[in-house]
């Protein structure tokens, strides 16, 4: 092979979204590695960096040169090569002119059913330096961004107007142009502390340059480093930081060199609902608020990262803008506080939920009734349905609110507080705050009852009227957010083993919905069919992340359930036993009893046609083993009882002809294959699972 050499592009720019960086590293990442797999290329392993003014890419042991090929062309038909003299004709000479052979270099070789010309022609491997000229500008071009700029042409676009390209191969640059750009060996330092240009002479030099120079290229030491910043100056105060996983990830890529800069704010905000405070520092201005360890009492101070050395003004200015802020937040929690929360429910009738299905209003009504509707279903006590009732008669309430109204994303949160406020039971208070659990996958659910039902009202409510009204997401678009409600459905059903099938779930909705909007009987059933199969796949989604076997899921959702907390048994117990003896006398004895059994619908069994013992015997089994299922919805019982018909239904099919001549006989038997299969389906569809 040829001499390896490590490769480095920087593509510089503008400050990138930080929100969009890591999928840019995943993209310039993967599609390196597909590129040079294209072309040929050996290389070692592949590394990305990113900071908001930088991607960077090393390849590291890039090969000098593509290995030979030998490549076979193919040319015309062996039978329209030659005249009839069986010297070449015009169509083979054209093609062995264009090669560059002659006679005595081709061969013949059947392709498809039929004789080709063929030849056999050596090309010899490009120069890395060469190829890396034509796939830099295709691999910066394949990048995508969710809203790039044009700042050039049409043609080019990127997440921000790039500004330089470096290039080192072997140590020197490879000369590409790209938005108007020509590579180099030029780099630039950090915006203020080190601007540069600097010239880069290696690339060992490049990774000592950006050292210098106040940038902190990789990602990994700079979350880390920012992380012990947040501990140092949270112990300082005898606390610790408030880490969002979310807000630590976009300050990662928001600064080049992090610097924590600690603050205080007046104590006498403390007063205010905790979350008022800990959003303004979190969501307004990417702060880490400063807890008290143990209880988690929030703390006067906070600490921001800065992407500049500490400089008295920048704390300043940090605490100036976090004092408006809290300022406006205690000015709006006093204006709220005025009526109470009841008094906001009668201005959602001006909020739009969505046009065809009117508005928050509207949809707080129908969440009432399904909220009832689902506490009968569930026979909850009276208690219990009446406070989920009032929970979704508020639960809407705080969105016309001047607090969320400034502050979004405390929605719910504040629904509580002034239910509070107003004297509304705490069940009501919470069930607000919780009826939008889970928010995001991994978050909690509800733990109150009341909570869940409004949440799986409001959740299936979305559901069944984006669907009615022919809103559901396809590929990659959702951008009504369905996927996650539904997410959100299954893991409180899951949950909190909530004994509802899917179809009165969704039945229940579109009921409530007719208030709203007319489906004839076609229409329904269309919406309740797509929308069960959503459910489905989301239900499937749930289990791969609960790390089930893809069999297993396939299994127990292909037999009829009602709760999924069901379908969470059955498969936990099939995984467990997947591997053990029982499990598989099950599967064999499944397979052999299926595999007949489609054969016919299935229908009474005659006791008076059985002629072997064998069919006594299996029928007896047969009855015993339903008669226990009956009394138990345990898997692991249904399966010990299920294997108990192994050694029955092997003695059958010994002595016993199923496909006779005789009609009745045949169909008698076939009948008592049905019923066995349809013992067996109460657990799962065996046919899916592969035995150990």
């Amino acid at each position: 092979m040829a001499t390896a050499y490590d490769f480095l592009l920087e593509i510089g720019c503008e400050e990138i979204p930080s929100r969009f960086i890591p999928r840019a590293m995943e993209q310039l990442n993967k599609e390196t590695a597909s590129l040079l797999a294209e072309s040929r290329l050996e290389h070692g392993t592949i590394d990305t960096w990113a900071t908001p003014r930088r991607l960077v890419l090393r390849i590291n042991e890039l090969e000098q040169k593509q290995p030979d090929l030998v490549e076979k062309i193919k040319g015309p038909p062996v039978n329209r090569a030659y005249d009839e003299t069986g010297k070449p004709n015009k169509a083979l000479q054209g093609f062995m002119q264009s090669q560059g052979v002659n006679i005595d270099q081709i061969e013949e070789e059947v392709i498809k059913e039929a004789r080709y010309i063929v030849i056999e022609k050596e090309v010899p491997g490009r120069l890395a330096e060469e190829l890396l000229q034509e796939l830099l500008p295709k691999l910066i071009q394949k990048l995508s961004f969710p809203r790039p700029m044009y700042w050039q042409s049409k043609e080019v676009r990127f997440a921000r107007p790039i500004r330089w390209l470096l290039t080192l191969y072997d140590n020197k640059p490879v000369t590409i142009n790209f938005s108007g750009i020509q590579s180099g060996r030029v780099t630039y330092g950090h915006r203020f502390l080190a601007p540069g240009p600097f010239k880069i002479d290696s690339i060992a030099h490049y990774f000592r340059c950006l050292e210098d120079n106040y940038i902190v290229l990789d990602q990994n030491l700079r979350r880390k480093m920012i992380c012990e910043q947040l501990n140092q100056k949270a112990a300082e105060y005898g606390g610790e930081a408030l880490v969002d996983e979310g807000l630590l990830e976009e300050i990662t890529y928001l600064v080049e060199y992090p610097v924590a800069i600690d603050g205080s704010y007046d104590q006498a905000y403390l007063d205010l609902p905790q979350e008022v405070p800990i959003t303004s520092m979190q969501h307004h201005q990417r702060y880490f608020p400063i807890v008290e360890k143990g209880s988690g009492r929030l703390l006067p101070y906070f600490i921001g990262i800065s992407n500049n050395r500490f400089h008295p003004n920048i704390r300043k200015g940090y605490e100036k803008v976090l004092q408006a802020r809290l300022a406006d937040g205690r000015f709006f929690y006093n204006e709220d506080r005025k009526e109470p929360l009841e008094h906001y429910t009668a201005k959602l009738k001006s909020v739009v939920f969505l046009e065809s299905l009117g508005s928050v209003d509207q949809k707080r009504a129908r969440l009432i009734e399904l909220a009832g509707k689902l506490g009968e279903a569930l026979s909850l006590s009276t208690d219990q349905i009446e406070k989920a009732r009032r929970v979704a008669h508020l639960c809407k309430a705080d969105l016309v609110t001047s607090m969320v109204k400034e502050f979004p994303e405390l929605q719910g949160v504040m629904g509580r507080e002034y239910a509070k406020l107003s004297g509304e039971p705490a069940e009501v208070a919470v069930g607000i705050f919780e009826h939008y659990l889970p928010r995001y996958a991994g978050d909690t659910i509800p733990l109150a009852m009341e909570g869940a039902l409004v949440s799986l009202a409001d959740r299936i409510d979305t559901l069944a009227g984006c669907f009615a009204i022919g809103i559901q997401p396809t590929g990659s678009q959702d951008p009504y957010a369905l996927r996650r409600q539904a997410q959100g459905a299954v893991a409180i059903l899951l949950g909190l083993e909530i004994n509802l099938s899917l179809e009165e779930y969704v039945n229940l909705a579109l009921d409530t919905l007719a208030s709203t909007l007319v489906l004839d009987y076609k229409k329904r059933n269309q919406v309740k069919e797509n929308l069960c199969g959503f459910l489905i796949q989301r239900i499937r989604f749930a289990l791969q992340e609960r790390g089930f076997e893809h069999d297993i899921i396939e299994a127990v959702l292909a037999v009829p359930f009602k709760a999924l907390a069901e379908v969470f048994k059955k498969a936990s117990v099939l995984g467990e036993y997947l591997k053990g003896p029982m499990l598989d006398d099950v599967i064999v004895a499944y397979n052999r009893v299926a595999n007949l059994a489609q054969k016919t619908a299935g229908g009474a069994i005659d006791k008076a046609l059985f002629q072997d013992v064998s069919e006594k015997e299996l029928y007896h089994k047969l009855k015993t083993v339903e008669e226990a299922l009956k009394k138990t919805d345990d898997p692991a019982l249904n399966l010990e009882q299920l294997q108990l018909l192994k050694q029955p239904i092997d003695r059958f099919f010994d002595k016993v002809m199923v496909m006779v001549d005789d009609d009745k006989m045949r169909k008698n038997r076939l009948n008592m294959l049905v019923a066995l299969k349809n013992l067996f389906n109460r657990l799962a569809d065996f046919s899916k699972l592969q035995a150990p």
